[in-house]
């Protein structure tokens, strides 16, 4: 078994339930109804599973968040508890220092949300996804499997971030595919195709 690393400036309340290997580094506040998997890293500073930023919730405490596996959190990251329903984390997600998720948010693996990147609540992203710099997401936004948001961008209400495509400015359009991106994961047309039929589902 792997021992968690708690720093002993961090603040990690008996409502959490931790995995093994984890790190949490210095003025990190973990708090709320969190369950935390296993070798994820929380650099200095984030606060994790503060109720939803949503003045209705602000003191509700039975919100849930769930966290997977192999996560990066870098400093002054933060992520709220659900507020209807639940906030879920997928694995090897990186948050980027800034970067927010907000409440009854659902992300699935290997997404990057960069410095300052913003989902507002209810957001649901698919595997893969990329929001560069400052990228801000409207709530209720739904973007599929390995699409990149560019810096700034921001993803209106009426926006459709299809899965495999680069988005760019405000409101977020559709640039072209994202062919690297696709390359580096071994999508192919087949693959991408029943992606984009999940996503359809999720639009309906």
């Amino acid at each position: 078994m792997k021992q968690n690393y708690i720093h002993p400036t961090a603040i990690v309340d008996s409502t959490v339930v931790l995995g093994e290997g984890n790190y949490i580094g210095p003025f990190c506040y973990i708090t709320g109804n969190t369950n935390i998997g296993n070798n994820n890293r929380f650099e200095g500073y984030c606060s994790i599973g503060t109720p939803a930023e949503h003045r209705e919730y602000f003191y509700n405490t039975e919100g849930y968040l769930y966290i997977g596996d192999s996560n990066v959190f870098r400093e002054y990251s933060s992520i709220n508890t659900g507020a209807i329903s639940e906030t879920r984390i997928g694995s090897n997600i990186t948050l980027l220092t800034g970067a927010h998720v907000s409440h009854d948010c659902v992300l699935s693996d290997k997404i990057t949300l960069s410095h300052n990147a913003v989902l507002g609540g209810h957001s649901t992203v698919m595997e893969g996804v990329n929001l560069g710099i400052g990228a801000i997401c409207h709530q209720y936004s739904i973007l599929g499997a390995y699409a990149m948001v560019g810096m700034g961008s921001v993803v209106t209400k009426s926006s459709q971030i299809i899965p495999g495509g680069i988005f760019v400015g405000a409101p977020a359009k559709y640039l072209k595919s994202n062919s690297i991106g696709l390359e580096r994961n071994n999508i192919t047309e087949e693959k991408l195709q029943e992606i984009t039929n999940k996503y359809n589902s999720l639009l309906r």
